[in-house]
């Protein structure tokens, strides 16, 4: 199977055609039959209802904006998002203060076993994802166990750090196409993987309004606003994502094809 049917669609316009055409399959680790709910060799086991879906990804703007383009069951969900004030903001949907403070604090076998720590965008009726077709880096490169055993490990880690890197210039990129200035980007980094928490931000679910609307530049629909990423990235082709990418992107796209050379099964 080549790598380009498991990966989001959004991407296909502009990865590297070597990365998109990477045969890799991955038969052990699977979505529709959690390996790791039923396989006692492993340390601890999943929840068959949670599986490894206890983790809420950042989802960059231009993937809100596909997923309420195209209807997917987790549109809902962002739509609830950005109508209680929570964190979405330009850059994309971030997991809010309360839920990094519980995942951040979470004991080892609390992974896949903690029904709070399940996915906003989880469709617990279809025991599926429910942005699947827009789904976080995180959720694409995770494998709890490898059909090629350690190299594949490398493989997919190599791989997780270039979508990472991928996903977030992208996002930047669009900001810097609406007129954001490298402070209001930095501004919004803040909320991403954060560690240190006040006492209220332990339990912070929402942001003040008058406080979001600082990070908007004037922009008044987020929704709308999504839309627009989404269709800025749909516009990418090779030669403009690879201006994006600068030397770095080009070199960790070299180091997912020199971690697929050492692949072994």
């Amino acid at each position: 199977m080549a790598f380009k049917q498991v990966l989001p669609k959004v991407y296909q316009n502009f990865l590297d055609r070597k990365i998109l055409n990477l045969e890799i399959s991955e038969t052990k680790a699977t979505c529709d039959n959690c390996l790791r709910a039923r396989d006692k060799r492993f340390p601890y086991t999943y929840k068959a209802n949670l599986k490894c879906c206890t983790f809420v990804p950042f989802l960059p703007n231009f993937a809100v904006g596909g997923i309420l383009k195209e209807k997917l069951e987790g549109h809902k969900v962002i739509e609830k998002i950005i109508d209680e004030n929570r964190f979405a903001l330009p850059l994309g949907i971030f997991p809010d203060f309360d839920y990094q403070y519980r995942f951040t604090h979470k004991k080892q076998k609390d992974f896949g076993n903690r029904e709070d720590l399940l996915c906003h965008y989880y469709d617990k009726e279809k025991n599926r994802c429910g942005i699947w077709e827009f789904r976080g880096v995180v959720c694409t490169t995770f494998f709890c166990r490898s059909d090629y055993g350690k190299s594949g490990q490398n493989l997919w880690t190599e791989m997780n750090n270039y979508l990472s890197y991928v996903e977030m210039a992208l996002a930047e990129d669009c900001l810097v196409m609406k007129d954001f200035s490298p402070r209001d980007i930095s501004d919004q980094l803040v909320f991403l993987n954060k560690k240190d928490f006040t006492k209220s931000e332990k339990t912070q679910t929402t942001i003040a309004p008058k406080e979001l609307k600082s990070y908007w530049n004037g922009y008044a629909d987020p929704k709308e606003f999504y839309l627009s990423c989404y269709a800025l990235v749909q516009k990418q082709t090779r030669a403009s994502f690879k201006e994006i990418l600068s030397e770095q992107g080009l070199n960790l796209e070299k180091r997912v094809l020199q971690g697929y050379a050492c692949l072994s099964k």
